[in-house]
């Protein structure tokens, strides 16, 4: 599915299950550029979600507005017709699918003007307020100990630290983590993000934001030496790549300061994924042992090499073993070849595996399944 998007004059596309963007008014952190003043530097993120378009206001000043509705921290599902305005910027967007398309308009309506006006007028009223009664505890109770993996950013603004309980994760899990922020000017915070990023090697040198957390909407005003400690929590997705010699994963924040430079800090972390580590140890108690797995970027595709023995490849007229994972919804689609001596087109044998059979049967029965594929491939003694 392609889902094609608009922006004043900007124009970008969705492709895929897991395609994100970001729209806003900074051409360096959104895809989805625009210069007017009525957007906020990274104003909103759209992002596909088994096959549904999904829109995130990003703590922006104007708003993210669908069907005349203002949004808060939460997605909201998009499909055809929808009218989609960020500030007084209409969003265009058309699904290849069908053709449909939000219809361009050349000005806000005056009832979109008016509502606009009202949020300016509240977020002028609130930046007025005494600072007193916006401001963080200074006295705010400290980060839980458990929390104990832990790494900072900062500059003149601030410093932003970042902890998780540890620093290894699976696929298919919840990343539960602490955010604190300590103000070292007075200043106006406009909101407080964190992202769970995939870099690959054959990836976007910026890497591909899987899950995305507001951990603070605002704007409020900060004052010198004030602390404040979030919590927040990511969602790893089912099929994603682990940690190799060309994945990397990383957290990352970003202290979204008005009329000053932002406060970034990131965290590195392992990923792991225990379906293919199931297969890989199947083909392990048969002593095929791995010689590489890699991932596409995006994980959802895996290929495995596993050799025998050295001593025993001669005996068992064998090169290799190739395994090929592909993530079929539900299923998980596992192809084995065995590369044999001397054969130049050697057969192949697919199985696809229902994934919560999978992950619930013993680990016995998943090397006795492999070990049946692989028998039938071998020649008959």
């Amino acid at each position: 599915m392609t889902i094609l998007l608009q922006l004043g004059a900007a124009q970008t596309k969705l492709e895929g299950i897991t395609a994100r963007v970001f729209a806003g008014r900074d051409p360096s952190s959104c895809q989805l550029a625009h210069g007017d003043a009525t957007l906020s530097r990274k104003h909103a993120e759209l992002f596909v979600d088994q096959g549904t378009l999904f829109i995130r206001d990003l703590g922006s000043a104007n708003g993210t507005w669908v069907d005349g509705t203002h949004l808060g921290q939460e997605p909201a599902a998009l499909h055809p017709g929808s009218q989609v305005w960020l500030g007084q910027v209409q969003l265009g967007v058309t699904w290849q699918l069908d053709g449909s398309a939000t219809v361009m308009a050349q000005q806000a309506p005056p009832e979109l003007q008016a509502m606009i006006q009202q949020r300016q007028q509240q977020q002028q009223q609130m930046m007025a307020a005494p600072a007193a009664s916006l401001a963080m505890s200074s006295t705010s109770a400290p980060l839980p100990s458990e929390f104990a993996y832990r790494k900072q950013g900062s500059n003149s603004n601030g410093v932003i630290l970042l902890a998780l309980k540890q620093d290894t994760f699976w696929s298919g899990s919840n990343i539960d983590g602490f955010v604190e922020f300590t103000s070292e000017d007075n200043q106006n915070v406009a909101s407080i993000t964190v992202e769970l990023v995939e870099y690959h090697k054959r990836g976007g040198s910026k890497g591909h934001v899987w899950d995305r957390f507001l951990v603070r909407q605002g704007p409020w005003r900060a004052a010198h030496g004030d602390v404040l400690p979030l919590p927040f929590q990511l969602r790893v997705p089912a099929g994603t790549a682990m940690t190799s010699k060309d994945v990397n994963w990383e957290i990352r924040c970003d202290v979204d300061i008005n009329w000053a430079s932002d406060i970034h800090a990131d965290i590195p972390i392992q990923m792991r994924n225990p379906d293919i580590e199931r297969l890989r140890d199947g083909l392990g108690s048969m002593d095929y042992r791995v010689v590489d797995i890699e991932s596409a970027a995006l994980g959802q595709h895996f290929e495995g090499t596993f050799a025998p023995p050295a001593n025993m490849a001669r005996a068992l007229g064998i090169n290799e073993i190739h395994l090929t994972i592909e993530y079929l919804g539900a299923n998980l689609k596992g192809c084995i070849k065995v590369d044999r001596k001397g054969l130049h087109h050697n057969s192949t044998i697919e199985q696809v595996f229902e994934l919560a059979r999978l992950r619930n049967a013993s680990q016995a029965e998943v090397n006795l399944t492999l070990k049946q594929m692989l028998d039938q491939l071998m020649p008959a003694k």
